[in-house]
């Protein structure tokens, strides 16, 4: 499942934002799907905007059994437009930022990020050396009123694109 999501311009704001929306999302479709199929299915939620092209989309997606593909599709839906329809619980947006929080810190003694995500391209972006700057106090400062109004932006059923991928022979390789 994709929702139509905006390139990242010069304002990462908007980016950063969506990624705790797909955290939340991601938390959704994990308990959701253990509970209503019994399973420890891993559903995946994430958020991709390009800074190069002008598209960017927020997918949802998990694998299972080719019986269950329908329903597990039927789920993720419902789960996007229920988050679009009524928002999330300030107890959700605190469980999806905790961790987002916690990784900062660390990236800051890596240099993968100083060198992958900062330097890289900043002689021809410099506003990434801003976005590093304000990076922590940026996701410190979300808000539920921000992630709600992206969902109910972004989430809809007007807005999804919806793709099922099961094996032609279901039995095929079980054996």
């Amino acid at each position: 499942m994709g929702w139509k999501i905006p390139a990242i311009k010069d304002d990462i704001k908007p980016t950063r934002r969506l990624n705790v929306l797909a955290s939340i999302l991601d938390d959704r479709l994990r308990e959701k799907l253990r509970e209503e199929l019994g399973a420890t299915y891993s559903p995946q939620a994430h958020a991709n905007a390009s800074m190069a092209f002008d598209y960017g989309n927020l997918s949802a997606m998990s694998l299972g059994k080719p019986e269950d593909a329908e329903k597990v599709s039927r789920i993720i839906v419902e789960m996007g437009a229920e988050l679009a329809e009524k928002g999330a619980t300030a107890d959700e947006l605190d469980r999806a930022l905790k961790p987002i929080l916690s990784n900062l810190e660390k990236t800051l003694r890596d240099n993968s990020y100083w060198l992958g995500t900062v330097m890289a391209q900043s002689q021809e972006h410099p506003h990434r050396l801003d976005w590093a700057r304000g990076r922590d106090s940026d996701y410190a400062s979300i808000k539920l009123e921000e992630i709600n109004a992206l969902a109910a932006e972004y989430l809809g059923n007007e807005n999804a694109a919806r793709i099922t991928i099961t094996p032609n022979d279901p039995t095929e390789g079980t054996e």
